[in-house]
């Protein structure tokens, strides 16, 4: 068997597989958008966080229903930080300023402070061009 065709075949099998995901991130993205708010206050901001040095550690807090509740700010997975993202981050974030918290109504213990990302839609896309792609070149080949 031609080893193009292997490879191909894997290609667009993998822009599947990365569609299905990219679909699911998009997903849970549009129903955090969707989650009620709060009124909150950073309690840390640091330029390191014990998980990964390059990424700041941001801690925020919120009440809802009368009971306060602290979180770490997490970043999505795969976020490839550069020097100035940190930066950026710990200056949108001081200590003690007041932020937006979106938290889920069924487990308000589960929040962020950013319910949904522009390049939320990016993975979805990379799946789908790997996935017509391979099979267009399959196809043509």
């Amino acid at each position: 068997m031609n080893p193009y065709v292997i490879i191909l075949a894997l290609v667009s099998l993998g822009g599947i597989a990365i569609t299905i995901w990219g679909w699911q991130v998009l997903r849970t993205s549009q129903m955090r958008k969707k989650w009620p708010s709060v009124e909150g206050v950073i309690t840390a901001s640091e330029s390191s966080s014990e998980d990964d040095d390059l990424l700041p550690r941001i801690v925020f807090s919120y009440e809802v229903d009368g009971q306060v509740f602290s979180r770490v700010f997490e970043f999505p997975s795969g976020t490839q930080p550069l020097p100035e993202f940190t930066q950026a981050y710990l200056k949108k974030y001081p200590v003690d300023v007041k932020v937006r918290v979106y938290y889920d109504p069924q487990y308000p213990d589960e929040a962020t402070l950013e319910p949904g990302t522009q390049a939320d839609w990016m993975i979805l896309a990379l799946g789908l061009l790997m996935a017509v792609g391979g099979a267009a070149a399959l196809i043509f080949n």
